[in-house]
């Protein structure tokens, strides 16, 4: 494509430059809420004007502005429950953000090492995670404010602190607390949620690092839409 920002005034470089510190602050500012259990508030940095907005968990995908908030204000919060003991730390490393041309839409990744404290494998007992992923992220413009349009989660690791992320953790086939219906996504997941195991091969393009580009038009994102329009099957509801 060249280079894509050859033509644009000072002005408009400014605004790209602008706007990367501004979409890292509403990344941070996620982190942050989500560690703390303020999940309305990480919801509100969601474009919830936006009939295309998602949110896609390794379980499945949440769309629109009522499946943010059932994620948020209603799954993470049952989750938590009372808070007593729980603890989710999703630190942001390795940011490579690209803004477009036109400084309307923007792409970002980041590698998450984190941790969680919670009830993931025996119910009512709290069990402490280490919790790597990736957060692949799609940001807009709206009303003024760059706000987050669509979010993945891929997986890296997941295994109880005391046990290497090289030996198998589920091997008693428990797959946790059952998640409520009225919890259950909009939509599967459309990536691999690829995680390690000892047979497999970390994926070289899952997220793919975001290319320069002048408007969202000109994209084909990988891993954002649900062109085969398979049915909901979370997790938590397999037996």
């Amino acid at each position: 494509m060249g280079n894509i920002t050859s033509d644009l005034t000072l002005e408009q470089r400014l605004a790209r430059v602008e706007a990367y510190i501004e979409i890292q602050n509403v990344m941070s500012a996620y982190a942050y809420f989500h560690s703390a259990h303020r999940h309305r508030e990480a919801a509100e940095l969601f474009a919830l004007d936006s009939e295309d907005v998602w949110s896609e968990m390794t379980w499945g995908r949440y769309c629109g502005r009522d499946g943010i908030m059932k994620l948020y204000t209603g799954f993470h919060v049952f989750v938590d429950g009372d808070c007593k003991g729980k603890m989710h730390v999703h630190t942001l490393c390795q940011p490579m953000i690209e803004v477009a041309a036109d400084c309307r839409t923007a792409r970002g990744i980041w590698v998450s090492p984190g941790h969680e404290t919670g009830s993931f494998v025996k119910p009512g007992e709290l069990e402490a995670f280490w919790c790597w992923i990736k957060y692949d992220c799609d940001f807009i413009l709206e009303k003024g404010r760059w706000r987050i349009w669509h979010m993945r989660t891929p997986g890296i690791m997941m295994t109880p602190y005391e046990i290497p992320w090289t030996k198998p953790v589920f091997e008693s086939g428990a797959a946790g607390p059952r998640m409520p219906e009225e919890y259950f996504p909009d939509e599967p997941p459309i990536g691999s949620n690829w995680e390690y195991a000892t047979d497999r091969v970390y994926p070289y393009n899952d997220p793919e690092p975001p290319a320069p580009y002048r408007t969202w038009s000109d994209l084909k994102p990988a891993n954002r839409d649900n062109s085969q329009g398979k049915p909901v099957t979370p997790l938590a509801k397999k037996k």
